[in-house]
């Protein structure tokens, strides 16, 4: 059993319902953005998140309002299939702590150089307004980080 945080990975029981870290849906997010782009782009979308959630970029200044706001992460888009693929995950699954290692190391890094918006330009047409070349700051795997000034 792995403890990345101070409790231990299983689920949390009350009653019948199990609980659910509210950091679970940055792990699902980190997942569904970036899952292809191994340990490194997991990190980079985890700074994008962090970066937003501080500066109250579509969120309330919490994570969960960051990551769920809509259509700021596709991946918690109505048609996309990997909504309910990551929402099956548990915690001890492989790729939920790799994503979990990754948050951890986001919180001091800056790889993405402060972006506050991210796109994989082979799959986005047209591209989003923030998406211009004098808000480009690094290509990253097959993402293009951004920051809307």
């Amino acid at each position: 059993m792995g403890k990345l945080f101070k409790m231990p990975i299983e689920p949390i029981i009350l009653g019948e319902l199990p609980l659910v870290l509210p950091e679970f849906f940055v792990f699902m997010t980190m997942i569904q953005e970036a899952e292809s782009e191994g340990p490194t782009g997991l990190q980079c979308v985890g700074e994008v998140i962090r970066k937003r959630t501080k500066n109250r970029i579509f969120s309330d200044g919490s994570f969960v309002s960051t990551v769920l706001y809509p259509y700021q992460f596709s991946g918690w888009n109505t048609k996309d299939p990997n909504r309910i693929r990551v929402a099956k995950m548990r915690l001890d699954d492989d790729v939920v702590l790799e994503a979990i290692r990754a948050w951890k190391r986001s919180k001091f890094s800056n790889l993405t150089l402060g972006a506050t918006h991210y796109l994989n330009p082979r799959l986005v047409n047209p591209l989003p307004s923030w998406a211009s070349p004098s808000n480009h700051v690094i290509d990253i795997g097959n993402h293009s980080f951004y920051i809307e000034r």
